[in-house]
């Protein structure tokens, strides 16, 4: 895997440019901007985006954190219908249960954001949340702040194996590590695509 240059931005220009359909993979750490760029490329291209939190949780306001974990018939099921689409962006931690998503896809990109910014957006989030400004598929509690950080530390230790998943693609993966190379990356993708 590289990380975005000259040679990268004409790649990602000619995997783009040869496709009549688009499948993006986004992945990341917790508070590394997956859905935001996922939402922005959406809006940029028409292209559906799906985060798959939503996939492996349903909201259950009767439970202490605000949703509950689907079982993996019901996690597969969805899964399997965004997969089947002609075109989509998803967004997701890069959990193991969703590899066919980057077997699948055209193109990866890995945010490969550094830790205190993605900590300094979990805080972020977190107020936004309990202020009622920014919506979430959980209730926002210190026990959830507390598992964000966690699993940032595992993004950055390599237990999660994101890192080790996305290796298996990396002739098709983009990995971003600032704002200016998405940005850039942005500026590589065409008005609208084809759908």
């Amino acid at each position: 895997m590289k990380t975005w240059g000259v040679l990268l931005c004409k790649q990602v220009e000619e995997v783009v440019h040869k496709k009549q359909y688009m499948k993006i993979y986004i992945t990341g750490s917790v508070g590394s901007g997956k859905s935001t760029l996922a939402r922005v490329i959406s809006e940029q291209s028409g292209i559906p985006y799906f985060g798959l939190d939503e996939v492996v949780h349903k909201k259950d306001h009767s439970k202490l954190i605000g949703n509950n974990k689907r079982t993996d018939q019901e996690r597969d099921e969805l899964f399997k219908g965004i997969l089947a689409l002609p075109t989509y962006i998803i967004e997701d931690t890069g959990r193991a249960c969703f590899e066919d998503g980057l077997n699948q896809a055209d193109l990866i990109v890995l945010l490969d954001i550094p830790l205190c910014i993605r900590k300094y957006r979990i805080i972020l989030r977190f107020i936004k949340q309990k202020l009622g400004i920014e919506q979430c598929a959980y209730r926002p509690s210190v026990y959830m702040l507390k598992n964000m950080f966690r699993w940032a530390k595992n993004y950055d230790t390599g237990s999660d194996g994101v890192r080790n998943r996305v290796m298996n693609y990396r002739d098709k993966t983009v990995i971003l590590k600032t704002n200016q190379d998405i940005k850039h990356f942005l500026s590589t993708l065409p008005d609208h695509f084809s759908i």
